[in-house]
C-alpha cells in the first residue's frame, strides 16, 4: 500500500494487487467506519489508520456474506444526511477508474 504514498488510500483499496476482494461499496464503508478522508493519501496515512480501514474492509465484508448480502450501508449509494452526523453525505468518481467513492466530508474531512 505503500509503494505509492501520494496514491488516494480510496483508489489504492480497489487495487487487488495490493489487496485482494475490496470493490466499491466496501472501499467507501470501510472509509467512512474507519473516519478517513478516501482522498487522503497512503503516505500521510499512520499505520493505525490504514490498519483500522484494512480492519474495517475485513469485517464489513465478512458480514456481508454472514448475513448473505443482505446489508445495509452507511454512505454507499446513499442520499440524506450522514447517519453519525447529520450532515450531507457527498460522492464523485475517483483514481483511474473514476469509480463512485461515497463519503461524509464531516466525519471523514
Amino acid at each position: 500500500m505503500r509503494a505509492d504514498p501520494g496514491r488516494g488510500i480510496g483508489d489504492a483499496l480497489l487495487d487487488q494487487t495490493l489487496v485482494a476482494g475490496i470493490g466499491n461499496i466496501f472501499k467507501s464503508e470501510a472509509c467512512f467506519a474507519a473516519r478517513v478522508d478516501p482522498w487522503r493519501p497512503v503516505g500521510e496515512l499512520g499505520d493505525d489508520e490504514l490498519q483500522a480501514v484494512l480492519l474495517a474492509a475485513r469485517e464489513q465484508m465478512l458480514d456481508a456474506v454472514a448475513e448473505g448480502g443482505r446489508k445495509t450501508f452507511s454512505v454507499y449509494r446513499r442520499r440524506g444526511p450522514c447517519p453519525a452526523c447529520g450532515r450531507p453525505l457527498a460522492s464523485r468518481g475517483q483514481g483511474d477508474a473514476n469509480r463512485t467513492t461515497y463519503w461524509c466530508p464531516g466525519c471523514q474531512g
